[in-house]
Parts: structure tokens; sequence; C-alpha cells
């Protein structure tokens, strides 16, 4: 009896662990309960492509244009989002929800014709956020496009960034020129000949 009565005491705390262990295990992933579609940035498929193609590194890039069903290209998706996460064990994807308020401030800010998010400001911004300084100004009249309204954007918070917009179509989609300190980004090769001679290289610095 005793032998009977230690192996039932003994399964019953067997069971009392595993539930305590998943009790743990859900409450430590918030998230099971959370639906994947709240964790994506867009929807539709190619806009999503488009927004995550920002932050993919090159071997990214790569393997997502070797995937040819929707299904697997989604599964991508959803896996970089999350990969990227920076605190998993909340309930939100912290990122995600960051780049949807950036989102919206590009929509509201940078939309000409096209969505915000997606001009060259747009995704500027959505990479780095707001510049630690603007400045604005309007190239000489021997520029290479004549005058146009520009815009140098500097980075000075954590980093050492500096990138140069110019409105060429002067209908406020302004297209960036220059890069420096952004691997990502390339600049014009003759972008000071958009400048004019009377732009002083000073101000990017």
């Amino acid at each position: 009896m005793k032998i009977i009565a230690g192996a039932v005491l003994l399964l019953i705390l067997v069971t009392a662990c595993a539930s305590a262990n998943w009790k743990n295990r859900t409450t430590a992933n918030p998230r099971t309960a959370q639906s994947q579609e709240e964790q994506r940035v867009f929807d539709n498929i190619d806009d999503e492509y488009l927004m995550a193609k920002i932050f993919f590194s090159n071997e990214e890039r790569k393997a997502y244009k070797s995937l040819q069903v929707d299904g697997e290209k989604r599964l991508f998706l959803d896996n970089f989002w999350r990969r990227n996460d920076p605190n998993p064990v909340t309930a939100d994807n912290e990122f995600v929800n960051l780049l949807k308020k950036r989102i919206d401030y590009c929509n509201t800010y940078f939309t000409h014709f096209r969505a915000g998010w997606s001009t060259d400001r747009g995704r500027i911004y959505l990479k780095h956020g707001e510049p630690y300084e603007i400045v604005k100004g309007r190239t000489d009249i021997l520029a290479k496009h004549g005058q146009k309204d520009y815009q140098i954007w500097k980075y000075r918070v954590n980093s050492n960034m500096t990138f140069i917009f110019i409105d060429l179509q002067t209908h406020g989609d302004y297209r960036l020129i220059f890069s420096d300190n952004d691997e990502l980004e390339s600049s014009y090769p003759d972008w000071l000949e958009y400048m004019g001679e009377d732009f002083d290289p000073a101000q990017l610095y």
C-alpha cells in the first residue's frame, strides 16, 4: 500500500509540475493568442515586401526573390518581422509598431502623387527616423537643372549620416541625390552639379 500511495503522490506531483510549466510557457509568450496579421505592416504582400526590402540585407533580398509561392513569401516576411522584434516577450512587435507610426508621418508630410512612405524621403525616415537637423535651400540658377528647392538631412545622434534631397520636378517629390555613411544608399556621381557652383559643401557637416 505504501508503494501504491507513493506512486500516486509522485504522479500528482509530475502532473502539477507539467501544468505549471505549460502555464509558464503560455504566459511567457503572450503573442501566441494574437493573430499574425496584427504583427504585419501591410495586408498587401507586395507592399509588405517593398517595406521589408528597405531593411533587407543582400542575402535576404536574394532569398526572397528565390521564392515562387505567395505562402512562402508571406512566411518569410512574417519571420523577418519576428526576428527584428526588439522585445519578443511582449504581445506587440515594437519594431512593426514603430514603422506604422513612421508610415503615418511619411504619408502625412511626403505624399505627392504616391504614398509618402514609398518616396526617397519616406525611405530614409522609415530607416532612421526624424533627422537631427534639416537645412533647406535653393540651388543656384546655373545648377544642372536650374533653381530647385533642396533639403539636407543630418543625423548626428548615435550616427553621422547626411542626405541631400532635391525637388527636381517642382511638385514636392524630393529625390535623393547624395548619401553619406548609409551603406544601403548611393549618391549621384555628379551630385555637386545639381547643387550649383554657389553651394558650399561645408553645409554637410
